[in-house]
């Protein structure tokens, strides 16, 4: 919860700002996380930190700045030290070429519905426990490496051009192992996410990677050719394929520059296939909800694509004060990207038991992409990716290279799985930001370019 003390001396500051004509917006960060790593089979890495963040804009016209203090506050004067800093800075910025957008918490919001204190309370042991009961189960003859981050998010925003007042608290984690066989290299992973204790479990790991060791163990890999091929990708490759496409091509900034691949597009215009559908919805339990955004923007459902038909873009406040357009909640590192499910049955294997040879890609590794402009992204599969004949686990596949365009393969997705599955992309780099999307389980894709393979895992 909110510390009330020092609540009560941001709003004190807000109020005194206010009444002396300054326009400012505070945002307090308070994260309580853990880490752990593991590697070569035991603890490596077993850190905590409870931090406090201060962030001060002010807007002088045209003229913008920040301040950012680390740190507790006590009193009403570190907080009015941060704010005289950043009107300094302002004072002294170089004009903007547009009249920024002011920051308005719309309506008063508190936020706690994915907060659970259980995993707030984690403890390291724990962890520890169940890294040791996976190895147990597994096998203790392999490798095992991994992190488990888990955490509390605290944000309160407020600005000098309302009484209104913004909270957001929650919980999150990011479980990951990867099992690897000492001599012959190859690489199995699992990973869970949620924001509640119980959304993690032992079973879930032992039991996913259980079923792909026999394959792996006694099935040589499979080399593909370069060509074009049906892929079945995983709900991991899903989510990176669907995020990499809505960041370039349906990000404000990006279109009226006219450098993302929907650049010659008009909204209604079919940009994927038919069955594609696209929103930002962070109200989806299988994201990580944030119903306001760092402008004090209310957030809500925002489509994006609509039976492959582009439907919105993307604002945040600098590009649509820049051009001219209004901003549309996406002033956040915490989008909700939600892609819609489809009718195909939940097992995979099912969905493809008459296609012949397919490649299975649970996720993509090293994404990047070639050409913003025609959408073209590439990535490699790297883990648990398998060779599958009408139906059936024929072997494991060595790492093959995807190089594609977001249009053909979010064209050609042929069956896509009734199921969702929420996919963590939160980074464990800098401050938390736990971010989610929900994706279907799996999407089969037909004509998909692979560039390249390895002769080995």
């Amino acid at each position: 919860m909110l510390n009330a003390s020092i609540r009560n001396i941001l709003m004190q500051v807000r109020d005194e700002a206010a009444e002396k004509g300054i326009s400012a917006k505070l945002i307090l960060h308070h994260e309580k996380s853990h880490l752990m790593r593991i590697g070569n089979n035991s603890v490596s890495l077993n850190t905590s930190e409870d931090l406090l963040r201060l962030d001060v804009e002010v807007t002088d016209g045209r003229r913008q700045a920040s301040e950012t203090y680390l740190g507790d506050i006590r009193d009403a004067e570190t907080v009015w030290n941060v704010l005289d800093r950043a009107v300094t800075k302002a004072r002294m910025a170089s004009p903007k070429t547009y009249d920024p957008l002011p920051d308005v918490v719309e309506v008063p919001v508190t936020e706690e519905d994915q907060f659970d204190v259980d995993l707030d309370e984690l403890e390291p042991g724990f962890k520890a426990e169940a890294y040791h009961r996976i190895f147990q189960a597994l096998g203790d003859q392999y490798n095992y490496s991994g992190s488990w981050s888990s955490g509390t998010t605290e944000i309160y925003l407020i600005t000098t051009a309302n009484r209104n007042e913004a909270f957001h608290r929650g919980t999150d984690q990011l479980f990951s192992i990867v099992l690897k066989h000492p001599e012959k290299k190859w690489e199995l992973t699992h990973s869970q996410t949620g924001w509640r204790a119980s959304d993690f479990s032992v079973e879930k790991t032992v039991n996913a990677l259980g079923k792909l060791l026999p394959v792996y163990e006694s099935k040589e890999g499979f080399q593909v050719e370069p060509g074009e091929y049906t892929v079945v990708f995983g709900a991991q490759a899903a989510s990176e394929i669907a995020l990499m496409a809505a960041y370039t091509g349906l990000s404000g900034r990006g279109w009226e520059e006219k450098q993302s691949w929907t650049a010659t597009s008009e909204t209604g215009d079919t940009i994927l296939g038919e069955n594609i559908s696209l929103v930002d919805d962070p109200g989806n339990p299988e994201t990580f909800k944030f119903g306001f955004d760092m402008a004090g923007r209310k957030r809500s459902i925002f489509p994006l694509v609509a039976d492959g038909e582009m439907m919105n873009l993307m604002y945040d406040s600098a590009t649509a004060a820049r051009y001219g357009r209004t901003p549309t909640g996406h002033d956040t590192g915490s989008s909700s990207l939600v892609m819609d499910t489809g009718f195909g049955p939940e097992d995979h294997l099912e969905a493809v038991k008459e296609m012949g040879r397919v490649l299975y890609i649970p996720a993509l590794h090293y994404m990047n992409i070639p050409s913003r402009s025609k959408g073209i992204f590439t990535g490699s599969s790297r883990f648990n990716a398998l060779l599958i004949e009408n139906g059936e686990v024929v072997s494991p596949i060595f790492s093959s290279r995807v190089t594609d365009s977001f249009q053909n393969v979010m064209g050609n997705a042929e069956v896509i799985s009734s199921k969702a599955r929420s996919v963590n992309h939160s980074n464990t780099y800098g401050r938390r930001s736990p971010v989610a999307m929900s994706v279907p389980s799996y999407i089969v894709c037909r004509g998909v370019k692979i560039t390249d393979s390895a002769d080995s895992f």
